[in-house]
């Protein structure tokens, strides 16, 4: 599944170096980019590290051995995986409007191997959820510190009108120097206030304990409010306060959710205020902005606030000293090496003389390459564009994506500016395959919507529908949840027909309402001693059960009908 180690990327820019994690729609791997710091007498090599995300749909994709290309396992899984590619490039072009000292920065996008990789800065450190598992559970003093830092990152993002919809423990880096992090926008959302709609569309995903209940439906966040994000701040709060992870917002009205003072007493009153109002199942009944939750939590602007344009250096102190080893001529597969050229500093005229030597060659070269380079085989296909690079202060780029090994297309990255498609389709005829995807998600999203409505039976009538289209695991999961609800109603209609007396073995003793008649019923409401009875007693570990003739029967705590009849109500 992964890419091994020393693989290398965009024609040698960058080399993997080891997997950073895995998620249901990415790879992460930690890379180096091979780059260089031009001077006027020369120039230097440099090795920067970086993080490198591929996108890679676990339940959906396999790589090819041989070419490295991310291929499906399914018709359906392409249907997805083709229709969200572009979505990838589209979320990283949001990524570069975000500049800010708690925000992981994006440095490019670009597509390879059948699939797009995104390109961030590097962070040497660990994630809280880590820090929770190795550590325990954070003070409530040091808790306050780090979330007043992703508060104001999120406000800061929330100003750009972008969710993040994705905040958890494992989604906040902290660097060296304790500093938090805020990564992973895979499914975050641009909107635009002018149409009040979102602009940008992604997967409908959820992270269970932290998402809310409206990210369960798409149609809960078309419109934009910081309230979702606020709801999985609180969430986060909640987990590294107490260490455990909060009931799934659409279990909560059936399963609740323990006051995080019971799991952790240290915490004060105020504290556990702040996370139940940013948790309230209710949208409404949430802070309506993050700074207003942070004001709430104790923050002060004179002693807390965080400029956004005062971005730190990244903290590589190590690199210089690293140097020496040049690691990247290593992959004998790769076709496409680049090579830095070496500093030489020499007399102008003798680097002419070598330059008039070499004219030559090259002219002999390129008349070999125009006659023959066709000899022998079928050419690919390839588009001849013009790849232009520029590296600044803040070691940014121009985002590229490459369609092949072989042929690279520039995907400029454009703030402030409206996202326009990569490829923009000339002929408007909408594609049957992309209709199909549409309806099945349109009918997902219903039956999630009647299914947080408790309307379980349309709930499973629509995941019908929407299996119809396409059978995911998706669909499969919310049938299952469906069937178990419609069982529990179910239940609970046919043990209303019941008045319980007392539990015997496994079972209730019970008289049927509708004629005062005694049995016994299991915990699914199923009779299994028939209520035909005018009393019942006791008689060591079995029961007696008068019948209309006076004579009892005997039975034991398994439902088994031992004796008949017993008279005068004993052995």
């Amino acid at each position: 599944m992964y890419l091994k180690q020393g693989h290398r990327l965009h024609n040698d820019k960058y080399q993997l170096l080891n997997v950073l994690g895995e998620g249901g729609f990415s790879l992460t791997y930690r890379g180096a980019w091979k780059t260089e710091v031009q001077g006027k007498l020369g120039k230097v090599p440099a090795f920067v590290p970086v993080c490198i995300k591929e996108y890679f749909f676990k339940d959906h994709c396999l790589r090819n051995s041989h070419t490295f290309f991310v291929e499906t396992n399914s018709e359906t899984g392409k249907e997805i995986f083709d229709k969200n590619k572009e979505k990838v490039i589209k979320e990283a072009r949001i990524l570069a409007e975000i500049h800010h000292p708690n925000v992981v920065n994006v440095l490019e996008v670009f597509k390879q191997n059948n699939t797009v990789y995104i390109v961030m800065e590097f962070i040497s450190g660990h994630s809280m959820k880590q820090a929770i598992e190795q550590n325990g559970v954070f003070t409530e003093e040091k808790l306050k510190k780090i979330i007043y830092k992703i508060g104001q990152a999120l406000d800061y993002i929330h100003e750009k009108n972008i969710l993040h919809l994705d905040i958890k423990p494992g989604n906040i880096l902290m660097d060296k120097n304790d500093n938090p992090k805020l990564i992973d926008f895979g499914i975050s959302k641009k909107y635009d206030l002018s149409n009040d709609h979102e602009t940008s569309t992604t997967l409908l995903a959820a992270s269970k304990g932290y998402a809310s209940i409206e990210q369960y439906d798409n149609e809960g966040i078309q419109v934009f409010s910081p309230r979702p994000d606020i709801y999985s701040l609180g969430a986060t709060m909640y987990y590294l306060i107490t260490g455990q992870v909060p009931t799934e917002s659409i279990f909560r009205s059936t399963k609740g959710l323990r006051n995080p003072r019971d799991l952790n007493p240290n915490i004060s009153e105020n504290f556990e205020n702040v996370i139940l109002k940013s948790m309230a199942l209710n949208a409404s009944d949430r802070y309506a902005s993050v700074m207003e939750m942070l004001l709430d939590l104790g923050y002060d602007p004179a002693v807390d606030k965080i400029d956004p344009a005062s971005m730190a250096l990244p903290e590589y102190p190590e690199m210089t000293s690293k140097m020496s080893d040049e690691p990247y001529d290593v992959d004998k597969e790769d076709n496409t090496e680049v090579h830095s050229d070496p500093v030489i500093v020499k007399k102008r005229r003798k680097e002419y003389v070598w330059i008039y030597m070499l004219i030559p060659l090259l002219i002999s070269g390129l008349l070999a390459f125009v006659f023959f380079h066709d000899f022998g085989k079928t050419p690919p296909d390839q588009i001849p564009v013009e790849v232009v690079q520029t590296v600044n202060q803040q070691d940014s780029v121009i985002d590229s994506t490459m369609d092949t090994l072989s042929s690279i297309e520039t995907l400029p990255i454009i703030a402030d500016k409206p996202i326009v498609s990569v490829n923009p389709v000339e002929n408007p005829t909408p594609n049957p395959e992309d209709i199909r995807l549409e309806n099945y998600q349109k009918k997902l999203s219903e039956a999630k919507n009647a299914y947080n409505q408790k309307d379980y039976r349309l709930s499973l009538e629509l995941i019908s529908q929407a299996e119809s289209y396409m059978e995911t695991v998706e669909t499969k999961e919310y049938r299952s949840l469906n069937e178990q609800e419609i069982e529990k109603i179910e239940i609970e209609n046919l043990k209303k027909n019941y008045e319980k007396l007392m539990d015997f073995g496994n079972f209730a003793v019970v008289k049927r309402l509708s004629d005062d008649r005694i049995g016994a019923i299991d915990e699914k409401g199923i009779e299994r001693i028939p209520c035909k009875y005018i009393s019942t007693m006791a008689s060591g570990n079995y029961r007696l059960f008068q019948r209309d003739d006076n004579l009892y029967d005997k039975y034991d705590q398994s439902g088994n009908l031992i004796e008949e009849p017993v008279t005068n109500g004993s052995e």
